[in-house]
């Protein structure tokens, strides 16, 4: 078509035109505007261009406003972002922005006014003016890129300037015409770093040693090979390419795919949740610093509540009280620990006292996160349920979060799996039109385009699972920490009341920790629905991460703490209330990244004389003992009879209570139980152990064999290790038991060890019930293995003061 002699578009056939633009970080292609574009010859191109008879300037018929990232190659500056193969080092300035892609469909032309379309971001005008075209043709294409305009010499004055795009017939190659665009460039006034510094000239701390890493947790989007690199470091180019498993292939394959974070998900994340996070933890290191000076010097008082009576007050002091498990300022520290200790003599007329037996036994309360809750709410404040049952459920506690992880990452492998295939097949339907391309000269391109709908839908999904995994892990890891710290502090408890006078550590175990490691078993009494479901599920991961710990006695050298928070070297955080604990050292040995396979050395100061005297020969000298956890848990409470009975207990004796009593026939043959149980002990007693919890919920009848299997299961490993069945072999040369859960699932069972052959029994017969047995003979087989044990329940104090009067009795 032609301009009219007054410059207007009568008669002018229009086509349908996109614009889309491709990082050269990615295969697909982002959609920037669509909509018609007028068919003119080049001399009324040019008329129509400049407008001369309106004298309004430049005129455009689509148009599009975006900012593009420039990415520079490197991994310290891209490190969420790795450009596509054979794109490094083709362009000399080393500065990457990507490629401009039009499109027009000719088949359908029409004669109608100028359609415009705006996107706005901040920074790049691109506008496509007219299409000069010859014959009838389905598909026309256009590529330029955008690099060569970064030059301020291409364009001094800053204004828009044209630029003419080849269009080429996709089915011939051939030339067709030109499309023209107006395009505007303004680059960043801020220097973009070249080199290992990051956008503030500071180093880049790797993402690999992040809290994830921390806390035990492998990034799953590591092995699938998922960007941006969000909690792991870019995977080395060379080393990629050489990696010809299909695992390998596999990672290569997502990487050009981009990013499956969007950009308000990563905002979101960086500057709210993890923001928040980190200045929690700020906050908390900060008054812990005050507690610690405070005690060290009886000159400095930072006490914050010097009128509130000691059990009752909330700024981190030795003992925490049970009361205070909500705060979030003191979750990272066990509450209600306490050291009971039984020593019985025999005592004879004018004779010295005898020794007959001693008991150490540590009770607390449960090693969860009770500050956040046991519910599954999102980062973004909504709550999600997949069904009515998990809405009721107990929601929150680590093992069911981490089992949710893993379902939403078996989920994002299937649609990467889908994304996969589905680019290849698109691939392979373009292969005439790439081979035609080529046959006429033109630089090949491999490009998705944005309106694919097979690819664009596994691509959506793709995100939403990246996006669900990226949070809920890193809501699991800041859980994990607070849990981790305060099973830490419990299980280093344990150990130094087992080289106390009397405990297994002087009894020739000793060199069986440096071998075998430090049995310890947790003796948990928590019920499995409720609240406490959530808190079994916290405290079996805080207990299986202590695995990850060894344990070194070494004198004081008299060489002051530091807790000054600035002090980058290894620190020495002071002990100031106790009299032959000096201070405490926790160092991560591993290299970073090491995620599940994390492992941390901590050092106990001890006060020279009694490290001397009170400290057995074989852990003396830097002998490192690494910890050998042991979970069984068995509820003993009115709740866990309910869960067992089948029905919610609770309700029927409230509502015995106001109708003055429930039929016999309707308790069955319980009636004895839910008649003990309705007593009213002053108010709490059996029901709800003296503090405020939740009536409902649903319960896990499994979890609870479930736990009590995998616990007999290491204990039985451990056994075989420590006392060895095997003719000819000893302690001293027997296999080291597995410390990993994965690695006893892969090893061949052993048959239960005698020393555990009625705890095994116990296990066997516990489903369904109350089976105490369970965890009496558990203490009893960690005792003649000379490990240590602590008794927890949801605050530590009567179910723990019960099984701990047991134990003394025995």
């Amino acid at each position: 078509g032609s301009l009219s002699s007054s410059g207007g578009l009568e008669g002018v056939p229009f086509v349908k035109t996109t614009m889309t633009f491709q990082r050269h970080d990615t295969i697909f292609e982002e959609a920037l505007a669509s909509g018609s574009a007028p068919m003119l010859d080049e001399p009324s191109g040019k008329a129509y261009i400049h407008n001369p008879s309106s004298g309004l300037g430049p005129k455009e018929a689509i148009k599009a406003r975006f900012c593009p990232r420039i990415l520079t190659g490197q991994p310290a500056n891209d490190e969420d972002a790795t450009l596509l193969p054979g794109v490094m080092g083709t362009k000399p300035d080393g500065k990457y922005v990507g490629n401009i892609r039009l499109e027009a469909i000719v088949r359908n032309t029409v004669n109608r006014s100028t359609s415009n379309l705006d996107i706005i971001d901040n920074c790049c005008d691109a506008t496509s003016v007219y299409d000069v075209v010859a014959g009838v043709n389905p598909r026309i294409e256009g590529y330029f890129e955008l690099e060569h305009y970064l030059n301020p010499q291409t364009n001094p004055t800053g204004g828009k300037i044209p630029v003419t795009v080849p269009a080429i017939d996709t089915a011939t190659g051939q030339r067709m015409g030109s499309f023209l665009l107006l395009l505007r460039v303004k680059t960043p006034q801020v220097q973009i770093p070249l080199g290992n510094q990051s956008r503030i000239g500071e180093p880049l701390p790797p993402a690999s040693s992040g809290l994830l890493s921390v806390v035990g947790m492998d990034a799953i989007t590591d092995e699938l090979g998922v960007c941006p690199y969000f909690d792991y470091d870019p995977p080395c180019t060379q080393n990629s390419v050489q990696d010809t498993s299909a695992a390998g292939i596999r990672r290569r394959q997502v990487a050009t795919m981009g990013s499956f974070l969007t950009p308000q998900f990563l905002r979101y994340q960086a500057d709210v949740v993890r923001n928040d996070a980190a200045l929690e933890l700020a906050n908390r290191h900060d008054e812990y610093n005050k507690s610690i000076v405070s005690g060290l010097s009886s000159e400095t008082d930072f006490d914050d509540e010097p009128n509130v009576e000691l059990f009752k007050r909330r700024n981190p002091k030795p003992f925490r009280p049970s009361n205070s498990r909500g705060d979030a300022l003191l979750a990272g520290i066990g509450f209600n620990v306490h050291v009971q200790s039984l020593a019985l003599n025999i005592l004879q007329p004018d004779q010295s006292a005898i020794p007959a037996a001693i008991c150490h036994s540590v009770t607390h309360g449960a090693p969860a996160d009770h500050a956040r809750g046991f519910g599954i709410q999102g980062n973004d404040g909504s709550r999600t349920f997949e069904s009515v049952a998990e809405a009721n459920a107990a929601r929150g506690g680590l093992r069911r979060l981490e089992a949710k992880r893993a379902g939403i990452a078996r989920e994002l492998e299937t649609y990467l799996s889908s994304l996969i295939n589905s680019v290849g097949e698109y691939f392979k339907s373009r292969a005439q039109t790439a081979a035609v391309m080529q046959q006429a000269g033109l630089r090949p391109t491999r490009h998705v385009a944005p309106n694919i709908s097979s690819i664009s839908f596994y691509r959506s999904k793709t995100t939403e699972c990246a996006q669900r995994l990226q949070a809920l892990s890193w809501e699991i890891a800041v859980r994990r920490g607070n849990c981790f710290s305060q099973a830490l502090g419990i299980a280093v408890t344990s150990y130094l009341t087992s080289i106390s006078d009397g405990g297994p550590g002087w009894r020739g175990y000793a060199n069986t920790w440096l071998r075998h490691g430090y049995l310890i078993t947790f003796e948990g009494l928590l019920s499995a629905v409720g609240k406490e479901l959530g808190m079994i599920e916290d405290a079996s991961v805080a207990v299986e991460m202590l695995r990850m710990v060894h344990v070194v006695l070494v004198p004081d050298d008299g060489v002051s703490g530091t807790v000054n928070k600035n002090e980058s070297s290894c620190r020495r955080i002071p002990v100031p209330h106790s009299p032959y604990v000096r201070w405490v050292h926790l160092a991560h040995l591993s290299k970073k990244g090491s995620g599940s396979k994390s492992m941390y050395r901590l050092e106990i100061g001890l006060n020279q004389s009694y490290y001397q005297s009170r400290v057995p020969e074989p852990l003396k000298g830097g002998a490192a003992v690494r910890f050998f956890p042991v979970l069984y848990q068995m509820g003993v409470d009115i709740r866990q009879w309910g869960v067992n009975a089948g029905r919610n207990v609770t309700s029927q004796i409230k509502e015995r209570n106001k109708v003055g009593g429930v039929p016999s026939a309707e308790l069955g043959d319980n009636s004895d139980a839910a008649t003990e149980a309705s007593s009213d002990f002053n108010g709490c007693g059996l029901i709800d152990d003296g503090d405020d919890d939740d009536e409902g919920g649903v319960a896990d009848n499994e979890i609870l064999m479930a736990l009590n299997v995998e616990g007999f299961r290491k204990m039985n490993a451990y056994a075989h290790s420590v006392f060895p069945t095997t003719a000819g072999v000893t302690a001293a040369t027997s296999p080291i038991a597995a410390f990993y859960p994965s690695e006893h699932a892969q090893l061949q069972p052993l048959p239960p060890h005698p020393i555990l052959s009625s705890l095994s029994e116990a296990i066997k017969t516990s489903a369904g019930k109350m089976e105490h047995g369970v965890l009496d003979k558990s203490a009893t087989a960690c005792q003649r293995m000379g490990g240590g044990s602590t008794v927890f329940c949801k605050s530590g104090k009567d179910r723990t003061a019960m099984q701990v009067t047991f134990k003394q009795a025995q």
